[in-house]
Order: C-alpha cells, then sequence, then structure tokens
C-alpha cells in the first residue's frame, strides 16, 4: 500500500517580466513529467504577477512518503530546470519532508 501526496510550492519571482511566459514554460515540462513519471499527476502551474509568485501543485504517488516526497521535488525542479529556471537554493530531501503536513491518508 502506498501514499498519494498532494504538494504545491510557491515560488518567488526574482526576474523583470515574463513570469506568464515562464509559467507557460514550466505547465509544459510538468506535463511532460506526468507522462514521463508514473505517480505524477494532475499538475497545474499558476503566476501572480500582482505579488510576483509562481505557484506549481501536483499529486504524487509512492511507496511511502518520503519516496512519494523525493519523486514529486524532482519532478518539479526537472520541470523548472527545462523552462530555464535555476535552482541554487533547491532544499535538500530532509528539509523538504520537514515541510511537509503529515495529514496523510493511505491509498
Amino acid at each position: 500500500m502506498g501514499v498519494r501526496v498532494h504538494a504545491h510550492w510557491v515560488f518567488v519571482a526574482d526576474g523583470d517580466g515574463g513570469l506568464f511566459d515562464y509559467r507557460d514554460k514550466v505547465m509544459r515540462a510538468l506535463l511532460h513529467q506526468e507522462r514521463c513519471l508514473d505517480g505524477f499527476v494532475d499538475s497545474a502551474a499558476s503566476a501572480d504577477a500582482a505579488r510576483a509568485v509562481m505557484g506549481i501543485e501536483a499529486d504524487i504517488s509512492g511507496d511511502d512518503l518520503s519516496r512519494a516526497i523525493a519523486e514529486g521535488h524532482a519532478a518539479v525542479r526537472a520541470a523548472l530546470h527545462s523552462a530555464g529556471i535555476g535552482t541554487p537554493d533547491w532544499p535538500a530531501h530532509g528539509e523538504a519532508l520537514f515541510m511537509v503536513s503529515k495529514d496523510l491518508r493511505t491509498e
């Protein structure tokens, strides 16, 4: 029996304009990740120009919580890189697990 996690990432934009273009590139890259990875589904990317943030959501299934978080984290990071967005301050796996709400239900 595995777990299914719904994750939501929020990123602060640190460039001049182009937020919606980047959102579109990230969304295409997320859809590519969905085609390539079992268990990475229902992804979405949003942008809020007034707040200068981009949001990403996805559902990720895995054998356990740690594996699901690792796979989701890797898929989102790969999508960002594919869109030309660097991730120099990306949190380590242990930090990501610490940020996760533990109110999860098994499938």
